[in-house]
């Protein structure tokens, strides 16, 4: 239970911390669920030069540290958690990178689209491109993007249908054009058996 947390209390150790209470309440913010008599044996262990340093954490690939990112805080694991933190450690910019996102799913969850403003202007106001260019695409279709924020329509049920139509053509290997699709979708089921094998 503790090992996920043995490189930061390791870290935090070498740095001259060796007061195991409060390395314990340190790491329970982070999401350890373990006993502080766990994280007082490791730190005695520490100080007597018993047990040798624990690995590092790999470094997350990129695919990883945006899935981190976009993933809700309260659902993150400990180890988890960590790794985020290790990946904001090593680039700032990604601790306000973070900030946003955060802020921009709060808006989409919550419905307060009148909050879109001053998060398009506080994103502009920072040194982060990528993320400036989507805060001005926003602008580009404000008002729909506006009323995605802020009503509780949703076009899910059409892009559904759409994706779902797509699945259907992509089954036939490219053989199925839109005339397949539309006698597959209104055919009679005796009839359906002619329709495959004409994709064939």
């Amino acid at each position: 239970m503790l090992d996920a947390f043995k490189p930061y209390l390791y870290e935090q150790f070498t740095q001259g911390q060796h007061n195991a209470l409060h390395l314990y309440r340190q790491i329970r913010q982070q999401g350890y669920t373990g006993s502080s008599s766990t994280v007082g044996l490791y730190v005695h262990l520490l100080k007597r030069g018993i047990t040798p340093p624990p690995p590092p954490r790999p470094i997350p690939a990129p695919r990883t540290a945006a899935a981190l990112l976009l993933t809700r805080p309260d659902r993150l694991q400990p180890e988890q958690t960590l790794s985020l933190n290790d990946v904001q450690a090593a680039c700032p910019h990604l601790t306000t990178t973070t900030q946003h996102i955060r802020a921009f799913a709060a808006m989409l969850t919550n419905l307060t689209g009148h909050h879109l403003p001053d998060w398009i202007n506080t994103v502009r106001n920072d040194d982060l491109p990528h993320l400036r260019q989507f805060a001005d695409g926003l602008r580009t279709d404000y008002n729909a993007v506006l009323a995605g924020l802020s009503t509780p329509w949703s076009s899910g049920q059409v892009e559904g249908q759409n994706t779902r139509a797509k699945l259907v053509k992509r089954i036939g290997y490219g053989r199925a054009n839109f005339d397949l699709l539309r006698n597959a979708s209104f055919c009679a089921p005796d009839n359906r058996h002619k329709i495959s094998d004409r994709a064939r």
